[in-house]
């Protein structure tokens, strides 16, 4: 997905496009049937891995072009249809008992900022305006659940599940999560692009 750029609109119209870019970041601390899975293995290390979006290393770009029936003034949140998968894996050695806990975390921007600057200069959009729905949260909890970004720049927990605390053959545990992300469209800022990455970040600990 990429970037949208606005052409001016006639005086009396707005149109903006909001763009949001995903990436991910592994910090090694030591859509699926069942979203968070358990899988023996013959012998491992501790290991994370994290992977958001598309493969191959690619940085998804999430767009929302707000037009139509979405602008003032009657806004309607503008959703897109498509998901972005998240799946974490995490490989716990075998008696590697000071491992036991993955968290997932997700920092944004302090803002979404106009790229667009002859028609919206220095505004920016807080990511609060930016928000998901799990598509096939797990009855747990422990994975990623519905929420918002927040908007003060600050890494905030997303999901935290638990590693066996001793097995006699390494675990391998597994996260997939689809979420559909959504602007919230409550507040009028003037026509452009704007655009803010979010980073997602993988602990083990």
């Amino acid at each position: 997905m990429t970037n949208r750029r606005v052409a001016s609109q006639p005086r009396g119209t707005w149109r903006r496009a909001v763009a949001l870019v995903l990436s991910g970041l592994l910090l090694p601390g030591g859509a699926a049937q069942a979203v968070i899975t358990s899988t023996l293995l013959n012998f491992t290390g501790n290991r994370v891995m994290l992977r958001v979006g598309a493969t191959g290393g690619t940085i998804d770009n999430v767009a929302f072009a707000v037009t139509g029936a979405n602008i003032q003034p009657s806004p309607a949140p503008v959703t897109r249809p498509d998901t972005v998968t998240i799946l974490l894996t995490a490989d716990k050695a075998l008696l590697a008992l000071s491992v036991n806990t993955v968290r997932l975390t997700a920092t944004p921007a302090i803002g979404l900022t106009c790229t667009t600057s002859g028609s919206c200069g220095s505004t920016a959009i807080p990511f609060s305006a930016i928000s998901w729905v799990s598509t096939n949260p797990d009855a747990s909890g422990q994975d990623i659940q519905s929420g918002t970004f927040n908007a003060t720049g600050s890494p905030q927990q997303i999901a935290q599940f638990s590693l066996p605390f001793l097995s006699f053959l390494s675990a391998r545990m597994e996260m997939n999560n689809a979420l559909r992300f959504s602007y919230a469209n409550s507040t009028l800022y003037p026509s452009g692009t704007y655009t803010g990455r979010v980073t997602f970040t993988a602990t083990m600990f």
